[in-house]
């Protein structure tokens, strides 16, 4: 009896470790996916300002702030839900991508908070920004300022 009992408590002990590992590779692989997503978002964008810029185009870079992000994707991830307006928690639903249309933002929802150390809230808001570059002494009056866009995380 005495030994089946050591036996048991080793085995519980283990169970505990291995269950702690395995809470925190999944929430890794939640942050791994995130920031994969937000890599593949901001290249796509940077590639959309590049052909824009190429045609001679650039006051439509305003258009990119409104639009949905996830449109210049070729594929948009597996748990994406959708636009919506104003979304709560339940409609987004935990690990899923959305649209905000309200407020032009895409919104990930994490299954676990301690996923981000720095997360505040169980929601990440990103948006595509609009910003004008310092203008040049060096290059004539008349000449239009330099714009770009950053697609960066924004707090609630």
């Amino acid at each position: 009896m005495l030994e089946f009992a050591v036996s048991v408590c080793v085995l519980g002990i283990l169970m505990a470790v291995l269950l702690n590992r395995v809470f925190f590779y999944q929430g890794e692989a939640e942050r791994a996916a995130v920031e994969s997503t937000v890599a593949s978002l901001r290249t796509a964008l940077e590639i959309k300002v590049a052909q824009l810029k190429l045609l001679d185009r650039s006051e439509d870079l305003t258009f990119l702030t409104e639009e949905n992000p996830l449109d210049l994707l070729k594929v948009k991830p597996n748990n994406y839900s959708g636009e919506l307006y104003n979304p709560s928690n339940d409609d987004i639903g935990n690990g899923n991508w959305c649209f905000d249309r309200g407020d032009k933002t895409l919104i990930y929802l994490l299954n676990k908070r301690n996923s981000f150390g720095d997360a505040q809230t169980k929601r990440l808001k990103f948006k595509v920004k609009l910003f004008r570059l310092p203008h040049s002494p060096a290059k004539p009056s008349g000449t239009p300022e330099p714009v770009s866009v950053a697609f960066e995380q924004v707090k609630d």
